[in-house]
């Protein structure tokens, strides 16, 4: 793997190798903050209430997006037909029938949906669940349409919190110290990435590391000293709300550390990135005094310039709207959530009127000056592969993984900007050669 290059105008493009980590030591302990927890059996019934509601109203919504659909394929032959008697008789039978039938769709689903929420809330102990869904399930619903989740106060709604073993941490010096009792100076928050939970920095932990359950925060608790912290969060609302959220977070996290505090390092997987570099610039603006212990902003596959998919998502929603038949489907697919749709220019602040590709809100980023950046791409293929260039890690093109920060903010501590051929984007949450490349950005 090639050394990170202090000029992020040429970064080198290196070959993916699994030897160029130092071999994994059999005594690391595996981190216990991704792993799952029983939970109270209440939080594991509003859960399951959670989603039986989000089911009724996706079943409600099909329903709606069909009707539709049905409404526009049948008025073209009726239109056509306009001029022959009786055309316009057998037109409203067929949508009073089209009408009902959707109708009575809807209100089966809510009325069986409404039965089983109220079984099971009066159910007792009897019916409540004795395990929680499964933490990256949430995490993908969440992702999808968490600020539908949030909007309708659903049961899976969730602040944004650090976690440790398996619960929530709160955020006061007892509770740090008892969480962490050989807790370093060194704090560093793991931010994941659209869709998921913490518990995907343990993706591939068998095939990188040969055993399960390690992730590089454990492993860079061994080789750099860190105290490895991991964030749950909505994935699904705005990038500036989480940003926002994740710098009220950082605060109170600087504060209330257990010992004297040397610096803080954040590690951001995809769009992850993003709400690390939105909590930094909304912390910056607001002259937050935890700004000012920040050493290592990392990004890995992070989309700072767009999402290729989400911008062809955007895309499609415009085509399919201009045509009546398929209007239905693009207003479906524009149901996505705000997260996702920030992923198109990779909006990490407010937007504004004006802000377009070329324009976007995050021109007037506010960045750390005593921190050091850094931007990690993976490209898929080897080195120079035509694969690569075209889709990057699949989901993140290089151009937007790695973007020109030295050439319009020569201010910025000297970070690093690295390609990885052959390291595509889910990859990238595990990989020997990430690791190495971590290791040395977090170097003294």
């Amino acid at each position: 793997m090639s050394k990170p290059d202090a000029d992020p105008r040429e970064p080198p493009e290196s070959s993916s190798r699994a030897a160029s980590a130092s071999p994994i030591s059999p005594t690391i302990a595996a981190p216990s903050s991704p792993a799952a927890a029983p939970g109270d059996p209440a939080e594991s019934l509003a859960e399951l209430r959670g989603v039986l509601r989000l089911a009724g109203a996706g079943i409600a919504a099909a329903a709606t997006v069909t009707e539709d659909m049905h409404r526009a394929i049948a008025s073209k032959p009726f239109r056509l037909l306009a001029h022959v008697p009786a055309v316009d008789v057998a037109r409203r039978i067929h949508d009073g029938v089209r009408g009902g039938v959707y109708a009575c769709v809807r209100g089966v689903s809510r009325g069986v949906f409404a039965v089983v929420d109220g079984v099971l809330a009066h159910g007792g102990d009897v019916l409540r669940p004795r395990t929680r869904l499964p933490g990256p399930l949430v995490g993908l619903l969440q992702g999808v349409v968490g600020d539908h989740i949030a909007r309708e106060r659903n049961p899976l709604a969730s602040t944004m919190q650090l976690r440790h073993a398996g619960r929530p941490l709160a955020l006061t010096r007892e509770a740090l110290a008892a969480a962490f009792p050989d807790a370093g100076p060194r704090p560093t928050v793991l931010v994941h990435g659209l869709a998921a939970d913490e518990s995907c920095w343990q993706l591939g932990s068998n095939k990188a590391w040969g055993r399960p359950g390690l992730d590089y925060g454990s492993l860079l608790a061994e080789r750099r000293g860190v105290t490895p912290l991991y964030l749950r969060y909505n994935s699904g609302l705005h990038i500036a709300d989480n940003g926002r959220a994740l710098a009220a977070l950082l605060a109170e996290l600087t504060l209330a550390w257990p010992v004297p505090l040397q610096h803080l390092n954040l590690i951001g997987h995809s769009m992850g990135g993003l709400v690390v570099r939105s909590a930094c610039h909304h912390g910056q603006l607001a002259q937050a005094p935890w700004t000012r212990q920040v050493r290592d902003v990392v990004c890995l596959g992070a989309p700072q310039r767009g999402a290729v998919l989400e911008q062809f998502g955007a895309s499609a929603v415009g085509a399919l709207a201009c045509f009546d038949v398929t209007a239905p489907i693009a207003r479906a697919i524009d149901a996505r959530s705000a997260g996702i749709k920030d992923l198109r220019h990779g909006t990490i602040a407010d937007a504004t009127a004006d802000a377009t590709a070329a324009s976007p809100a995050h021109a007037s980023e506010q960045w750390l000056p005593g921190a050091r950046y850094h931007d990690l791409a993976g490209t898929l293929g080897g080195p120079g592969h035509p694969l690569g260039w075209a889709l990057g890690d699949g989901l993140v093109r290089p151009s937007s993984a790695t973007p020109e920060r030295g050439r319009t903010r020569p201010e910025l501590a000297p970070g690093s900007t690295t390609r990885l051929a052959g390291v595509g984007h889910l990859a990238m949450l595990s990989h020997p050669d990430v690791l190495a490349w971590l290791e040395a950005a977090l170097a003294d």
